[in-house]
């Protein structure tokens, strides 16, 4: 039986973003998200929010609040020290103490909350704007690579396991908006070992899965902005090698650690 009902709540779903599930369940989740678009688009928002509050980075603490930490804290200890003068400065109640700092700290809480809801705002804006952070090629070059990451390290690399590519190809209909070519390359060193769904740039795209000896190459693909082909354009990106191509009004960008040569080279093959 299931462990996970028919729709998640949004705090399992959100464990299930955060890959905090157990296997059984985030199994089960996975399995729901395949069949339920309204769910999977649901996923899809929150993880590429994720992704761009990432990319942006957080915003600085105000350069004036460590003076003023420093500032409530001497504050109290003034307050708290009449033992010298008793007749004058009566040591106030702990309660009485206690009162005043929560007040003196709370303009700070306020602060700390205001930075993070600027911080977060920021984050949406820069996103949304893109003039002032990363540009879009940076963004989807982050997305390619934190795809290809979080497959890797939550054993999520492949979701339709074959090598045939008469599986596949109809295995992405009805999941994405376009089902790439799927040909398995085994006689010339990169046999298909499958494909999976994953997000690019906020949007849904098939994944095929080559291996290469003991690496693993994700090729990500969706439709070209035209139909003229483009030649390899090869980055690095955290020590892991991106190239991107279009061909036949296709979009391609294979990522891994092999070297950007045999990438190359299993682009001129697709």
């Amino acid at each position: 039986m299931s462990m996970v009902a028919e729709h998640p709540d949004e705090e399992r779903i959100g464990a299930f973003v955060d890959g905090e599930l157990a296997e059984d369940e985030r199994q089960a989740v996975a399995a729901h998200l395949e069949s339920c678009p309204s769910c999977a688009a649901g996923v899809e928002a929150m993880r590429a929010l994720s992704r761009r509050i990432a990319a942006a980075g957080p915003a600085p603490l105000p350069t004036s609040l460590p003076a003023r930490v420093r500032a409530v804290l001497a504050a109290e200890a003034a307050g708290g020290a009449g033992t010298d003068e008793p007749a004058v400065r009566p040591r106030r109640p702990a309660a009485g103490r206690m009162a005043r700092l929560r007040e003196n700290i709370a303009p700070l809480a306020a602060c700390l909350v205001v930075t993070a809801l600027l911080s977060s705002s920021v984050t949406w804006w820069v996103a949304r704007d893109g003039s002032q952070a990363m540009s879009r090629d940076a963004l989807v070059t982050h997305d390619l690579l934190t795809a290809h990451l979080r497959a890797l390290t939550q054993d999520g690399a492949i979701q339709v396991a074959s090598s045939d590519s008469h599986t596949v190809k109809p295995w992405f209909a009805g999941k994405v908006d376009f089902s790439p070519d799927a040909p398995d390359l085994a006689a010339e060193g990169f046999p298909l070992v499958g494909g999976r769904l994953d997000i690019v740039d906020g949007k849904r795209v098939g994944a095929l899965v080559y291996r290469r000896r003991l690496h693993l190459v994700d090729v990500f693909a969706w439709p070209a902005p035209t139909q003229a082909d483009a030649p390899p354009d090869a980055r690095v990106e955290r020590g892991y090698n991106i190239v991107t191509w279009s061909k036949g009004g296709v979009t391609y960008s294979a990522v891994s650690d092999l070297e950007t040569a045999e990438l190359e080279r299993l682009a001129q093959l697709l």
